[in-house]
């Protein structure tokens, strides 16, 4: 059983790494500047396309996405870009005590490894946080919904976040033990996010390639978030286009991607230790 005394000290330890992980952050400023402003000048383009070919012909669809939705989708696509940060954060924080040297001595510090993984995670969930709440409530004002559908939104939300943390975790680990294999990881996600449908609805590729972002389990991640705020707006559509494909892959994915990638990072280090630099 946990004593609470221990439960005081892993908390003590995780307000201490999120400090020291947000002082960091802040050190240089133009670095979050532009992880705001690199998606928004994203979001803003595909408004300006999205806005050209569904004004010309407003009753133009392109599956669900049509002139009276495409800004909510593109609003939601927004959060999911910016949070795609989160999978940098383990590779960058491990790179960098790698190369001071100071990761070996934070891994026999007297602090958990995994109080150390939650801190690291808890400081980039407060950084990522306010640009993702300003963008959802612009969203929720042009597009109110119940607020039943807005905590379901923000569940599908939080499991994004959660499974992009564990692909980074994962990346983190390779920077540890096996940096050689970071380009290839890195390499295979812009594919993967290509065809994850983020800003653009999977029926701008053709029916061939369409089979291939069918089996790229992002997309239904995307596509849940989309349909799941949907709900509230068309209740009929939206719910005729969720599949238990969707549910059942976002709810795996969910749980298994961090038992994987907790694992990993137990098991690689014990056994490859440190190398490089």
């Amino acid at each position: 059983m946990i004593k609470k005394k221990s439960i005081i000290r892993y908390v003590r330890q995780i307000f201490a790494i999120v400090e020291k992980d947000i002082s960091l952050e802040l050190r240089i400023k133009t670095n979050l500047i532009s992880r705001i402003v690199n998606p928004a000048i994203q979001l803003f383009l595909y408004l300006f396309l999205f806005g050209i070919i569904f004004n010309v012909r407003t009753d133009y669809k392109l599956g669900y996405w049509d002139n009276n939705n495409y800004i909510l989708f593109l609003l939601l696509a927004y959060t999911v870009n910016f949070s795609r940060g989160i999978m940098n954060k383990y590779n960058l924080s491990f790179r960098r005590d790698k190369y001071w040297k100071t990761l070996s001595a934070i891994m026999v510090a007297p602090v958990n490894k995994f109080t150390l993984l939650l801190g690291e995670l808890a400081a980039e969930m407060i950084m990522m946080s306010v640009p993702i709440i300003i963008i959802l409530v612009i969203a929720y004002i042009l597009f109110p919904i119940s607020l039943l559908y807005l905590f379901l939104t923000l569940l599908i939300l939080f499991a994004i976040f959660l499974t992009f943390a564990s692909i980074g975790l994962i990346i983190g680990v390779l920077r540890i033990s096996r940096e050689q294999y970071v380009s290839y990881i890195t390499f295979i996600l812009r594919f993967v996010f290509l065809f994850g449908c983020i800003f653009y609805p999977i029926n701008i590729f053709p029916e061939f390639i369409q089979i291939f972002v069918l089996l790229n389990p992002f997309y239904y991640f995307f596509d849940l978030l989309r349909l799941t705020w949907y709900l509230g707006i068309n209740y009929d559509v939206a719910n005729s286009l969720i599949t238990i494909q969707h549910i059942i892959i976002v709810l795996l994915i969910t749980a298994i991607s961090p038992i994987i990638s907790i694992y990993l990072f137990d098991k690689v280090y014990k056994k490859y230790g440190i190398t490089g630099y």
